[in-house]
């Protein structure tokens, strides 16, 4: 399975430039069978999606809703993700296996600690990973409170993957990914994981790479 682990949408990225349906639409054009829907979570943002902490969660799942269904209609595999930022920091973490449930009973990650956040993780099934942990302002959090690294594949998005090679060296226990932080149509098909079996939800996209080492996709193509 061809999986792309940082996909993001204009319904809930206000950086990103394409919405959920033509997403899913240009993935499906592809070699790819499964998109991970990482929309931005910091508090900045959420305060713009609601008055109340469900209908912000209701409106910050609009675009992996979206995607889902056009997934569904179309045949590709469409999974909820979340790239969170803690407050205050300007570093961002990738959560995969949190599903709807998760968001609706802690609306307010933001203001967890990454201890906090990684030991809420692992309550509820799910995996935290850095994303692009050398792209400025980012820096590398404290690997005891991670799963992993994002190997992050987006163009021109001075993400320092060399650094980043380095000093992963000194972690070995940390699992890596790869994603195209999708945003516009150039990030298309640049990043991503290659799995030995089908996964349909976060639920299975955890567990998997819980106990398997995905190769991973670099600048578009599959690594050693």
């Amino acid at each position: 399975m061809k999986l792309e682990m940082h996909t993001h949408t204009a319904e809930g990225s206000p950086c990103a430039r394409i919405l959920a349906r033509e997403v899913v639409k240009a993935y499906s054009q592809t070699d790819y069978d499964g998109i991970v829907i990482t929309n931005h979570f910091d508090n900045d943002l959420l305060m713009d999606f609601g008055s109340t902490d469900r209908e912000r969660m209701e409106r910050y799942l609009l675009g992996y809703d979206t995607a889902y269904e056009a997934g569904r209609e179309c045949g590709l595999t469409v999974i909820l993700g979340i790239e969170i930022r803690l407050e205050p920091y300007a570093e961002d973490f990738l959560i995969y296996g949190a599903d709807r449930e998760f968001l609706f009973a802690h609306p307010n990650l933001c203001f967890l600690t990454q201890q906090e956040l990684y030991e809420l993780c692992h309550e509820n099934g799910a995996l935290l990973y850095q994303a692009h942990p050398f792209r400025p302002p980012c820096s590398p959090q404290n690997p005891a409170y991670l799963d992993g690294v994002e190997f992050n594949q987006r163009p021109n998005g001075n993400n320092h993957n060399d650094l980043l090679e380095k000093w992963i060296c000194d972690h070995p226990d940390l699992k890596r990914v790869s994603g195209s932080d999708f945003h516009v149509m150039d990030n298309l098909g640049f990043g991503g994981i290659i799995l030995e079996q089908q996964v349909k939800d976060s639920g299975e996209l955890a567990d998997y790479l819980k106990h398997h080492k995905p190769h991973l996709i670099i600048e578009g193509k599959e690594s050693s």
